[in-house]
């Protein structure tokens, strides 16, 4: 949710409206809690025409207001069905209320069009239109109703208008409070307000119109999900389209088209083996073939549904591809990002989870690196500036408390870069992010002590044709851990926060890296370190990463992230052979003497080959990484 701050919208929002919270997530004000659905709001088959919300959920989210003296409304979108009339709003409602409206506006909520007092009472509305309101072809129309109902805050029931609870379709995620019931010519933000009512699922608000025809098979596309950076031209990339039957009849076929940047727009044509029902969603997995070569942006849509052309078929979703020949190797780290305050009863509950990724990741040979910022929600005292300015970029409306992100990777179905913790189970994610490639590697962070001043030199490599050269950047923070807690919510005494940003060495959001013909880069950086930080429980954490602030989520991944104990060096330190282990090969397996921890081996480009002294190698001059005693040595083996 948004972190509050003093502003008129904050302000009302705090004080005088209260909407319920999933579990995974804090939530704006200490009223707001979950609420059962009564019976009288399901209204199954009961709610006529057409709407976005699922008219059977038992998942029921509310919006209430607790003074006597404004309005609160919801809408649906209405997509463009040409030339029609609308004659009937439905909808169910919590509480009775003698002067309603039912209302149309225009599409961008600052026109009233059609405006209709009317009685409402507590369970299913269906009320005609006294004169049928005409829509032209072209348009959109926001269609619903507004309410000056309150309930009993004593009693903790405050809650007049539900939502689905379900799927959160942009289109009916519209909410509007104020003095008065709809905008006027001169309306101020105190008398009429709207904004999104994104997380709350659908408005369950149905419009019934005279003629149906185009609402019978319709499809609402929610995202395509298929990973396309780094692939060589002809690979079949399995893709993942959902969407929702947000017609009047079951589908049973549809058709995606997809275009690579702005090459032949193609069509793939798939059957249900079972019907999808009315306001249900599914997800169908589709292989669309990667045949451009080069980078840009792929276009996929639903164009059509039971061999019908598709109301929604222009809304597309955009994926990030890279085609060709890639030096790409196999990813060797992770970088995983929360966002917590101590006033987050949930974030301290959420750290099991952290914790088994961690280990998992770990245990994978990943290298992990683990930031915590407390931004995103309320802030505390380890709140930094530039966590404020980070957050925002994760979710559609900043982050929440608590939230997290594993290598910034896109999360179709929240349409943002974070979720859960508990959304991220480890058998899922290990084998995820294994699967991975990276195209660019940090070698070595130097670091430079001198009367509280630190000096870091981050230099690496970045691999041919593995990266934009445009839209590269390096993050580096100075973490510290076992900060003890003030009065963090929901844990016990005792609770220590770990991986708190202290000090940003770059712009939160990145400085843009120059990398050098030869595919290096060297940056120096320079920070204060402040006396009251345990130096002994600090680190500095760096990765390379793509614009976090581009308006393409998908494209805001990390490509690498790597972690240095505070005032040591990250590299391959440069110690006598004779010091080192010593690496043979026998008929084709490699053989290490000596103290060693652990060991990589790659071929000639640059790609990992195993981590297993089971693995036979083929023919051929290979690399090995080898890690002894927080050493690193590397040496060349020639398998014959």
């Amino acid at each position: 949710m948004m972190k509050q701050t003093a502003t008129l919208w904050s302000l009302l929002l705090t004080l005088l409206m209260a909407v319920t919270a999933s579990t995974a997530q804090e939530t704006v004000t200490s009223r707001l809690q979950a609420v059962s659905a009564d019976a009288t709001l399901r209204a199954g088959a009961t709610l006529s025409g057409f709407g976005y919300a699922d008219r059977t959920s038992e998942r029921i989210s509310y919006l209430g207001v607790g003074k006597t003296d404004l309005y609160l409304s919801t809408y649906i979108l209405l997509p463009d069905v040409g030339t029609n009339k609308i004659e009937q709003i439905s909808f169910p409602a919590t509480k009775a209320d003698k002067h309603a409206y039912i209302l149309i506006l225009s599409e961008d909520g600052k026109k009233t069009l059609y405006n209709q007092p009317c009685e409402i009472v507590s369970g299913v509305n269906q009320i005609a239109l006294t004169t049928p309101f005409a829509i032209e072809a072209g348009k959109r129309y926001l269609v619903g109703f507004a309410t000056k109902a309150v309930g009993d805050d004593e009693e903790k029931d405050p809650w007049v208008i539900p939502f689905d609870g379900t799927f959160g379709i942009r289109d009916a995620q519209y909410m509007a409070y104020g003095t008065d019931p709809y905008p006027t010519k001169n309306s101020t933000a105190k008398e009429f307000n709207m904004f999104s009512a994104q997380g709350y699922g659908s408005a369950l608000v149905f419009v019934k119109l005279q003629d149906e025809s185009k609402l019978q098979s319709v499809g609402y596309f929610l995202w395509a999900d298929g990973d396309f950076k780094l692939v060589k031209t002809g690979a079949e990339i399995p893709t993942e389209v959902a969407f929702y039957n947000s017609g009047m009849q079951d589908i049973t076929s549809f058709e995606v088209s997809y275009r690579f940047g702005n090459g032949e727009t193609k069509i793939l044509k798939r059957t249900l083996q079972e019907p999808l029902k009315p306001a249900k969603a599914m997800a169908s997995t589709i292989n669309i073939p990667a045949e451009m070569e080069g980078m840009g942006t792929l276009h996929v849509a639903l164009t059509k549904v039971n061999e019908q052309d598709n109301i929604f078929a222009s809304y597309s979703n955009q994926l990030p591809y890279q085609i060709g020949n890639s030096a790409a190797i196999d990813r060797e780290t992770v970088l995983l990002e929360r966002f917590s305050t101590e006033r987050c009863h949930n974030c301290p509950p959420a750290d099991r989870y952290v914790k088994d990724n961690i280990k998992q990741f770990q245990a994978a040979g990943l290298r992990v690196s683990y930031i915590v910022y407390h931004s995103g929600f309320f802030t505390d005292f380890l709140t930094t500036n530039e966590s404020e300015e980070l957050y925002v970029y994760f979710f559609d409306e900043g982050s929440f408390a608590p939230a997290m992100s594993i290598n910034r990777t896109f999360i179709p179905s929240r349409n943002a870069l974070v979720h859960s913790a508990a959304a991220y189970p480890s058998k899922e994610w290990v084998p995820r992010v294994k699967s991975d490639k990276q195209g660019v590697r940090i070698e070595r962070i130097d670091q430079k002590i001198d009367n509280q001043k630190l000096t870091a030199v981050v230099s690496g490599v970045a691999l041919k044709d593995s990266f934009d050269p445009e839209d590269l950047y390096l993050t580096v923070i100075v973490t510290e851990d076992n900060i003890p807690a003030k009065a963090q919510q929901g844990a016990k005494r005792g609770y220590k926060h770990n991986a708190v940003p202290r000090l940003f060495l770059t712009a939160p959001t990145g400085d843009k890296l120059q990398v050098k013909a030869d595919g290096t880069f060297s940056v120096q950086l320079e920070g204060t370190l402040l006396p009251m930080w345990d130096g002994s429980q600090c680190k500095v954490v760096a990765f390379a990463h793509s614009s976090v602030t581009q308006s393409n989520r998908r494209n805001r991944t990390v490509h690498t992230a790597e972690t240095a104990q505070l005032g040591f060096p990250l590299a391959n330190a440069p110690v006598a052979p004779a010091q080192a282990p010593i690496v043979t090969v026998e008929d084709g397996y490699i053989n290490i003497q000596g103290p060693v921890d652990a060991f990589e081996l790659y071929d000639m480009s640059g790609a990992l080959v195993t981590t297993s002294v089971e693995t036979r190698l083929l023919p051929g001059t290979y690399i090995v990484r080898t890690f002894s005693n927080l050493h690193v040595y590397t040496s060349k083996v020639i398998v014959r």
